[in-house]
């Protein structure tokens, strides 16, 4: 008996065996999508609606692929990824089965449905803060009756089978094809509850007062007044890290805390330049960068402090490095082409390297004076302390990746790009608290 037979047979089969089938069918569009067939995928959605309706079962169907989701999606977990890799991917790796933008565009709706429903499955004690935080950036949640599958809903929605299982197969194929990566904190299920050691944040409202001061740093069309916030900047983001480190030291056996590691996916243009300038941000603040250049992403290894400074303080960068570039125009050459390409490489690269350059310089004049504070106040060196996190971070940085390589990037071969961009890092704010003299 034929596929198309079995599906459309007049007999009324019990969940079990319209589940079995559905499985197979879904199995056999899966397969297609490997192989490249949009015929044979074409054939498993028409089979699966005629099974959904010849027996009445279409709860069953979509029930079974939207199992077969959640088992993709298991395996994902298992292999290192998060909310925010997935939906950075998968968009991207839709459009490789020749999908049409409003399929890809609703893959990626299905694949917040199915993270939203799997993350509610565990205990919210289970699962690590990180993993909501990605779900509400990705604005994903269950929006849909539990009485249903999320894939029942999307079909509601979308006002079509045909529409929501080719979009099911479509993501159940990028899902199993994803190759796995570094596992960056627990996954579903297996976190566990702080210790009481565990010492408290120096001041859980600085990201929040960072991130307001950085938006009227961004938005100021002044020059001065942005530099009137760069050296309080990263002397605050230093002196918070530094406070951190000494209470965490001072805990009972160390306190628990130990690096950890974030994700940034880096959008074009100007890829390479973006990751210097991350690189640099990273360093100052005694974190790491490894850079995956085929797949567009950058592994931030660091202390959680110092990894929301990295992270808040590149963002604010690039916003104001992007605003200066475009302000400076287009580029032509001697014989009326373009150039521009080449001078906003060359100025981002210049913007990236001064940065560098002036973080280190407020993050050194910081400790200093901190070490002296400390010493005249006759409480533990500072330097060894310090010494053990940046040994620490390093450690896990060859756990996570044994195999890394250092090279050296080009800082771009246009002049006045290269010149340009050093003044606008020179004049842009790096304010991570206060203003200097406020």
């Amino acid at each position: 008996m034929s596929r198309q037979q079995r599906a459309g047979s007049s007999t009324r089969p019990d969940k079990d065996e319209v589940a079995a089938r559905a499985d197979d069918l879904a199995l056999d569009g899966v397969r297609a999508l490997m192989g490249g067939s949009v015929w044979a995928l074409d054939d498993a959605v028409v089979d699966l609606v005629t099974l959904a309706h010849a027996t009445g079962g279409r709860a069953v169907v979509e029930q079974t692929l939207t199992t077969r989701l959640r088992l993709a999606l298991d395996e994902r977990w298992r292999t290192g990824w998060q909310p925010m890799d997935l939906h950075h991917l998968v968009g991207r790796s839709a459009r490789h089965v020749r999908a049409e933008p409003e399929t890809v565009t609703r893959v990626v709706e299905l694949l917040g449905d199915v993270m939203a429903a799997d993350l509610a499955a565990y205990p919210r004690a289970r699962v690590e803060q990180r993993w909501h935080d990605q779900l509400e950036l990705a604005e994903a949640s269950v929006w849909w009756s539990t009485t249903d599958s999320c894939l029942t809903a999307r079909v509601g929605q979308w006002g079509s089978e045909a529409i929501g299982y080719e979009v099911a197969l479509r993501l159940e194929h990028v899902l199993r094809s994803l190759p796995a990566m570094q596992q960056l904190g627990a996954r579903p299920g297996e976190a566990t509850s702080r210790s009481a050691s565990t010492p408290v944040d120096v001041d859980d409202k600085v990201l929040a007062r960072v991130r307001q001061l950085l938006a009227k740093a961004e938005s100021t069309p002044y020059e001065a007044e942005a530099e009137t916030f760069t050296a309080g900047a990263q002397a605050l983001m230093a002196r918070h890290s530094i406070d951190h480190a000494v209470l965490a030291a001072s805990a009972p056996a160390g306190g628990d805390e130990r690096p950890d590691g974030r994700r940034l996916w880096m959008e074009t243009p100007y890829v390479r330049e973006k990751v210097m300038l991350l690189g640099a941000v990273a360093d100052a603040n005694r974190s790491r960068s490894v850079w995956a250049k085929e797949d567009g992403y950058v592994t931030l290894l660091g202390f959680p402090h110092d990894l929301d400074a990295v992270e808040t303080l590149y963002t604010s960068l690039l916003v104001q490095a992007t605003r200066a570039m475009h302000a400076e125009g287009k580029r032509l050459d001697w014989r009326g082409g373009s150039r521009t390409r080449s001078f906003r490489q060359s100025f981002l690269a210049a913007f990236g390297a001064r940065i560098g350059e002036r973080l280190a310089e407020v993050t050194a004049a910081e400790t200093a004076q901190a070490a002296e504070e400390m010493s005249a106040a006759g409480g533990r060196e500072l330097v060894p302390v310090l010494q053990e996190r940046t040994e620490a971070v390093e450690s896990y940085v060859e756990e996570l990746f044994p195999r890394v390589r250092h090279v050296s990037m080009s800082l771009g071969r246009d002049r006045e790009g290269w010149d340009r961009g050093r003044r606008a890092a020179d004049q842009a704010s790096l304010q991570w608290g206060r203003a200097v003299g406020s």
